[in-house]
């Protein structure tokens, strides 16, 4: 929807951006029809090629390994990674633990310290509430 730093990336590191999506969205054990639409929407963004999309959905009941995913990541790619992350984190409306330390685990990589990952957990919060805003301007 808007312009997006994803799309720099090299397909390798699209696909390991996706995959990394759908291990924090799983990761709770619980996938919900929000997280699966906010990971359509990011392949989408990301320009992956339908049957590179195949694959990554088929990830959805077996997850990728963090360490494995996350090392084919450049400095830039772990922090466009933690951005969205935590996006697909907060889409069903709370953190669970297990997204919060992946989270974590995430930021430590990109060299992000606690005061910038909270300023990104505060942007989100905001980002939803100005989304919903839209729900109310438009009365849908």
């Amino acid at each position: 929807m808007f312009p997006n730093p994803v799309n720099q990336l090299s397909l390798e590191e699209r696909k390991a951006h996706a995959e990394l999506m759908v291990i924090i969205a799983s990761i709770d054990g619980e996938l919900v029809q929000e997280e699966l639409a906010i990971i359509e929407s990011m392949m989408g963004i990301s320009m992956l090629h339908p049957e590179m999309r195949v694959d990554i959905r088929n990830m959805l009941t077996h997850p990728s390994n963090f360490d494995e995913v996350v090392s084919s990541l450049s400095g830039e790619g772990l922090k466009i990674a933690l951005r969205d992350g935590a996006l697909v984190a907060a889409v069903d409306g709370n953190y669970d633990k297990k997204e919060l330390k992946i989270l974590k685990s995430l930021a430590k990589l990109a060299g992000i310290d606690n005061k910038e990952l909270s300023e990104l957990f505060e942007w989100v919060e905001e980002t939803w509430k100005q989304y919903k805003i839209s729900d109310s301007i438009l009365s849908i």
